[in-house]
């Protein structure tokens, strides 16, 4: 396996001849082949003769974004292409991302875990969990928050549920002697109904924190069955989010990001507040609008356009993309090979912009299963003015394993970027 690596050593800030830069993340990119699609991918079924041009006259390849063989998940796929330093990665949890994005920046000695509101039932031996998203739930969250913020726990520790996009959402917990080493009360993606597992302590001193998320999760299903909004959804058919179910637990923390090493500010442009969030952890300028979201239904062309605004402000923009993750996890290759031809032809503009123009993602994510795999990503590199070369590319995972950037991992794909964006970087 040849998998080139990357040195950030030696660094130095960039002159002003610099060229600015935008990566585009698309979230849950890379897949596996579908029976109905033909054994192609949905990336690789769809027509994106935007790509297709971007990788014949740039390079394309594959990254791996943690390491081969390990699964990432959103958070710490995206952190590696926004410039986490892998030292740090263990750093990095679910939880104060979450609240990051919501708005709620920790302070030391609180923790936060990442929430689904979720539906939930009472069974012989405890509680049940019979759909982990409640049916994507996307209105009445922050009622449904509402009855759970500003909780008294006892001993001192106070519970609030923070918000943030669909059915996610951020628990932060405030007082002494919390401990963030704890296991999730989420039961994954199993055969459902599944019961909620109960919280663990992964070390003496978290037994307390354990034993107040397990008394939060259960308050919290007394309360949401109950509530109002729970009960016209029921007389509606609809899936009731009727309890929480948490993971990724973290204390507060800080990272370091490869950008601040260069003297780089950068933008993020998203609907997603997990990725917003944690682009302010690192220190970048969050970038939403009214018009963004997470699904399918996400304005995309007023996303290219804050993007191609931001490039005059930021050397570096991010734009994320996370619909095709969710299309995949919902078993839906054909959603997902059309919104990635709307995609295609959105991205149009940034043609002309006079930016390096890159494309990665997160992990990949199996529309047979559901599940994010440690497969590598689709990725490509690309900047004018270019040269005919006469190359045609069908720009997917096929195309890219034999591709002209090689397979590399995600930091190293990261430091290709900045030096051609200028940035004087040791080795690549």
């Amino acid at each position: 396996m040849n998998i080139q690596t990357a040195s950030s050593e030696g660094t130095t800030v960039p002159d002003s001849s610099f060229r600015h830069c935008v990566l585009l993340i698309i979230d849950g990119l890379g897949d596996l082949p579908v029976a109905e699609l033909g054994d192609m991918t949905p990336l690789e079924a769809a027509s994106t003769p935007v790509l297709d041009r971007l990788a014949a006259e740039g390079l394309y390849g594959l990254v791996d974004p943690i390491v081969p063989g390990e699964i990432p998940n959103t958070h710490s796929g995206t952190g590696m292409l926004m410039g986490m330093l892998p030292q740090q990665a263990d750093r990095l949890h679910r939880g104060p991302v979450e609240a990051s994005g919501a708005g709620r920046v920790l302070s030391p000695g609180e923790i936060a875990l990442r929430v689904n509101f979720a539906s939930i039932e009472r069974g012989a031996d405890g509680l049940l969990v019979t759909d982990r998203r409640a049916g994507r739930i996307s209105e009445g969250t922050r009622e449904l928050a509402a009855v759970l913020n500003d909780i008294e726990l006892g001993d001192g520790v106070r519970a609030s549920l923070w918000p943030t996009d669909q059915h996610r959402a951020a628990l932060v917990l405030s007082g002494p002697g919390l401990d963030a080493h704890i296991s999730n009360t989420d039961p994954g993606d199993s055969r459902m109904p599944a019961a909620v597992l109960q919280c663990k302590a992964l070390r003496p001193e978290a037994e307390f924190t354990a034993n107040k998320v397990n008394l939060f999760v259960e308050l919290a299903y007394q309360r949401l069955k109950r509530h109002p909004l729970n009960i016209a959804r029921k007389k509606a058919d609809k899936h009731c989010a009727t309890g929480i179910i948490t993971r990724g637990a973290g204390a507060h923390f800080t990272l370091d990001n490869l950008l601040h090493r260069f003297g780089l500010t950068a933008a993020v442009v998203s609907g997603c507040n997990t990725v917003l969030g944690l682009g302010r952890i690192f220190g970048f300028t969050a970038l939403s609008d009214s018009r963004f979201s997470a699904t399918v239904d996400t304005d995309l062309d007023a996303k290219i356009a804050t993007v191609i605004t931001a490039l005059d402000d930021y050397p570096m923009v991010f734009l994320h993309i996370k619909a095709p993750d969710l299309c995949s996890h919902d078993r839906q290759p054909l959603a997902k090979r059309d919104f990635l031809q709307r995609l295609d032809a959105a991205l149009e503009p940034l043609l002309n912009s006079g930016v390096i123009i890159a494309l990665a993602a997160d992990h990949t994510t199996d529309s047979n299963t559901g599940f994010h795999t440690a497969d590598p990503v689709p990725a490509l590199i690309w900047q004018s003015p270019v040269a005919a070369t006469g190359e045609t590319v069908s720009f997917g995972e096929s195309a890219c394993r034999t591709g002209t950037m090689q397979r590399q991992f995600s930091n190293a794909f990261l430091l290709r970027l900045l030096k051609m964006m200028g940035c004087k970087v040791e080795a690549v």
